[in-house]
């Protein structure tokens, strides 16, 4: 927690001398994932990211064990060295700082730095400008909260663990050192100018639904996507999209903004939670998947995953603009296969989440 207070001293400094340019919202996008951006989604995706991962009894919101996860997460993040020292400074370096394994149970490190440290980075600077554009004083201040609060519940929900006490430094890692890494990295103008202009960083959340019969929570997440012009082919680009599903491959410019991407890779389709003793670590099941992707501008209008293993396994998300329907411009996601079945629901611009049908 030391970090988190140097962090919340130094960062609005950082960012006080800021000029009002948006590195990464944009207020005139009317379609697509740019489009329904707010806090709201934000806390949303962000906070209950690991429930796609999640076995499907465990997608019920009266199911969790939230205050005992709160206090657990506490207990961690707010005594790091404690911890870490407990668990063992070697294990924590190799299995949540850096390793040359290819052991799925030691590359915790690979998401702790391009989740907790780019892509919450960015959308700290994302949610930062958007409150600045909606006219909020101490924007960047706004910014570290909503991303604080929801990079919490983050840890919390990963945290589930039949309401057990453990000794948990994979929460430490990410909240106590990359997230805060991030907002650092993000307040400078260089960074943000690097993965907006020289290579494009976006962000590619999803469409949450709300399930009434069960009280799931469905289609969650966030993935980010990272892509670079070639410049002796203007047309295409390779890129990586990253998140629970997780391709690479090109991507193809149809006209000014349009692009049409397509890639292949592994999807996380369950975490396996391991327990030593009074420690708790999670390692993930993958499987191979393919990714089919239009954007706007990097604004995702729609995706199509396929993948393998027992959770969804073909995930359609068409967003709010692709589609206008008599003035009407719905989205949908469709969800079939794996333990889920079949998740259907109607998505649309104003609403960070939207009644969904299970069966």
């Amino acid at each position: 927690m030391l970090a988190l207070f140097c962090m919340l001293s130094v960062v609005p400094s950082i960012s006080s001398g800021q000029t009002q340019r948006y590195y990464f919202y944009k207020p005139a996008q009317t379609r697509g994932s740019d489009a329904i951006f707010s806090p709201f989604t934000l806390l949303l995706n962000g906070s209950f990211d690991a429930l796609r991962i999640s076995a499907h009894e465990a997608r019920d919101l009266t199911s969790y064990h939230w205050k005992a996860n709160f206090q657990n997460v506490w207990e961690n993040v707010s005594n790091p060295f404690a911890s870490i020292r407990a668990f063992g400074w070697e294990e924590f370096r190799r299995q949540e700082l850096f390793n040359l394994s290819f052991d799925n149970n030691s590359l915790q490190f690979i998401p702790n730095i391009a989740d907790h440290t780019i892509g919450y980075g960015m959308q700290y600077a994302k949610i930062s400008e958007w409150y600045d554009a909606h006219g909020y004083a101490q924007p960047v201040l706004w910014g570290i909260g909503t991303s604080l609060v929801y990079q919490y519940v983050n840890e919390m929900m990963q945290n589930e663990n039949g309401g057990g006490s453990y000794t948990n430094v994979d929460c430490i890692a990410d909240y106590d050192f990359f997230n805060v890494l991030g907002y650092v990295l993000f307040s400078f103008d260089g960074v943000k100018r690097f993965f907006s202009e020289t290579v494009q960083l976006n962000d590619w959340s999803l469409q949450p639904l709300y399930v009434p019969r069960n009280h799931h929570l469905e289609n969650t997440g966030q993935e980010f996507l990272l892509r670079y012009k070639l410049p002796f082919a203007a047309r295409y680009a390779p890129f990586v999209c990253w998140g629970v599903n997780s391709v690479a491959g090109i991507s193809y410019r149809v006209d000014k903004a349009t692009s049409v991407s397509l890639g292949l890779g592994q999807a996380v389709t369950e975490m396996t939670i391991n327990t030593r003793g009074e420690y708790l670590s999670a390692a993930p099941r993958l499987s191979t998947a393919v990714g089919l992707f239009v954007d706007n501008d990097g604004s995702l209008l729609s995706s199509l995953i396929i993948r393998g293993g027992s959770s969804t396994n073909i995930q359609l998300n068409v967003y709010p603009g692709l589609i206008d329907f008599y003035g009407i411009r719905p989205g949908c996601y469709l969800g079939a296969g794996g333990n889920e079945g079949l998740v259907f629901g109607v998505t649309f611009m104003s609403l960070p989440v939207s009644l969904g049908f299970e069966r």
